[in-house]
This record gives structure tokens, C-alpha cells and sequence, in this order.
């Protein structure tokens, strides 16, 4: 027996539940993840982390609305934390896209729209340090997929500096558009709950039915326009985000009038101003964060197509999301 099927079951026993006779691993997640029956169990072996502990304080708050499976049970071990939710019915969005009707995939995404409406209908309020000072968030982790404020995104870019096979003026630009972009997140402090990291293949689909959004693990207070940015993200490389075993069919082209008919059913997500700024400051604080996490180990027309630099230097060159996909 592998020892990961000894996690699941070690997991399963201290949520006081059976293991069923089939365990079936999930492939493409960030976590280990099983089917187990009724249930799903997530494992997180990262030395240190606790996000799946604030997943269930998050859930906590999620109403009806927002279709979360619900939390069963959490807990610690020797392995790490591990997370028991139910099992939903569906298969991950992006994996049944190919599959669906322009109408089908229409109502998909109005139905994704209201749920993440609801999501940002929550208010989290900085008096809730649950939240809003989350552990990902610990001044030196770089685990949150986006790297703000300026403070921390600063920081993160003279980690870069440290870096073979950069640019240094690669670096002075986006420091450039960093600071230039800036005063585009000027206001009160946001008290409006984000999911953090919502793409096609956190949500569940079945039979014309947005049936779950998963993993909260980086929700916390902030503002809105930052979950347009992953879903915008996305749909422009959506090879990047799904599970390596169906990423050859993907393309950008199934996805160009997703932005579209998010803009129809969730108009107030685009309200902002300076709504391309934001963006591009989001998309900044992603890339200069993946570039550190996986810094380029060959020059730069040896990268691999969505390596962390190529996409840096495309949005410092203006080829930013909002220029590749249709809205």
C-alpha cells in the first residue's frame, strides 16, 4: 500500500469515518486530493501551512448561494493537514467545456457570475483577523497567487533581482508599471470577501448546473476585480491552469466570450475606472511571484511558451489578458 493511500485512510480514520473499498486520487490539484465515497479528502504536506485550516473558517461564512460542498471535518497530522468535504456531484468546468453548446456554456458562466456575486456580498471587515491577516499573507510567503500591496510586491521584485537569466531592465519596467499603476488601488481598505483563486477548474458542472466552487484556501478581504483577474487569466492561457493529461485540448479560442457574458450577468465587477490599471497591476503581482517561485533556468527563448518571464515580459510589452481575449 503507497504511503499516499495511508494519508487518505490515516486522514479518513481521524475524521472517525470508513474508507470505502475504492479510493480514486484526483490528477491536476495543487493538493493531494481523493475521492472517497461521500467524500472528498484534501491533504496538504507543504511544511508550515495552514490553508486549508482557514478554508474552514472561510466556509464558515459561505451561504447556500455560492455552492460549496461543506466542510465535514479538519485536522492535522504527522503528514500535514488534511480536509474532509463532501462529495459533489459534477466534473470540473474546464474539463466538461469542450464538451458544451455555446448556450450551455453561456448559462454556465451566468450561473458562475451569481455565485461569485454572492462570494463578494460577504463582508469580512478588518476587524476580522481571520481573514483579513490570513497566514498565507505572513510578511516573507510567497504562497498567495498575488502579491500586493506595492509594499509586497516591491519586496518581491527585488527577490527577482537576485535572479540568473533577468533582465535587469525587464525589472526596472515592471517597477515602472508597478508604481504607475499604484494609485489605481487607492481607497478605503476593502471589507468584500474574494475567493483568490478562481478558475475553471475550482467550479464543478453537471447537467446545465454550476453544482460547486471549491477551494477557499486563499480567500480573504479584498477587493472584487481581483477574481475577474484569474478568471481573465484563465481564459488566456488556460493550458497554464488545467490538469496536464487534457491541457494538448485546450485553447484560448473556446474562451473569448467568457469576459463577455461575465459583463452581462456581473456588470459591477467592471465598474472601476481604472479597471485596465488594476488589472494589470493584479497580473504583475501574479507573474513577478511565479517568476521568484520558478525562476527561468535557461535563457529566455528556451522558456517553455507560459513560463512566468515570457508572461511578465508580454504584459510589460502591452499584450496584457485584457488585449487577448474578447469583450
Amino acid at each position: 500500500m503507497s504511503t499516499a493511500v495511508l494519508r487518505v485512510k490515516r486522514a479518513l480514520a481521524l475524521a472517525q469515518l470508513d474508507a470505502p473499498a475504492n479510493l480514486e486520487r484526483i490528477t491536476g490539484a495543487a493538493n493531494e486530493v481523493w475521492y472517497a465515497g461521500d467524500y472528498v479528502v484534501r491533504i496538504s504536506s507543504h511544511p508550515g501551512t495552514r490553508r486549508l485550516e482557514h478554508e474552514t473558517t472561510v466556509a464558515r461564512l459561505l451561504p447556500p448561494g455560492v455552492r460549496y460542498p461543506g466542510v465535514v471535518s479538519y485536522g492535522r497530522a504527522e503528514f500535514g493537514e488534511w480536509l474532509v468535504m463532501r462529495n459533489v456531484q459534477g466534473s470540473v468546468l474546464a474539463r466538461a467545456w469542450a464538451g458544451m453548446r455555446e448556450g450551455e456554456r453561456r448559462d454556465a458562466v451566468y450561473q458562475l457570475a451569481g455565485a461569485l456575486r454572492e462570494v463578494h456580498h460577504i463582508k469580512v471587515g478588518p476587524n476580522n483577523e481571520a481573514l483579513d491577516r490570513p497566514p498565507f499573507l505572513e510578511p516573507d510567503s510567497l504562497e498567495c497567487p498575488h502579491q500586493l500591496p506595492l509594499a509586497r510586491l516591491l519586496r518581491v521584485l527585488e527577490r527577482a533581482r537576485t535572479l540568473p537569466n533577468v533582465d535587469k531592465g525587464v525589472l526596472d519596467q515592471a517597477e515602472r508599471l508597478a508604481r504607475i499603476n499604484a494609485a489605481s488601488l487607492n481607497g478605503p481598505a476593502p471589507e468584500n470577501l474574494v475567493h483568490g483563486d478562481l478558475h475553471f477548474e475550482n467550479v464543478l458542472y453537471d447537467k446545465g448546473e454550476i453544482t460547486a466552487l471549491l477551494d477557499f484556501e486563499f480567500a480573504r478581504a479584498g477587493p472584487p476585480d481581483l477574481d475577474l483577474e484569474i478568471i481573465l487569466r484563465f481564459c488566456a492561457d488556460p493550458q497554464l491552469h488545467v490538469s496536464v493529461d487534457y491541457a494538448p485540448s485546450v485553447n484560448r479560442d473556446d474562451y473569448r466570450s467568457v469576459l463577455r457574458w461575465i459583463h452581462e450577468a456581473y456588470p459591477d465587477l467592471f465598474e472601476h475606472p481604472a479597471l485596465e490599471s488594476r488589472l494589470n497591476l493584479y497580473s504583475l503581482s501574479y507573474d513577478l511571484r511565479d517568476l521568484v517561485v520558478d525562476p527561468p533556468r535557461k535563457p529566455f527563448d528556451q522558456l517553455p511558451p507560459f513560463h512566468a518571464y515570457r508572461r511578465l515580459r508580454r504584459l510589460l510589452d502591452g499584450r496584457g489578458m485584457l488585449q487577448l481575449i474578447e469583450w
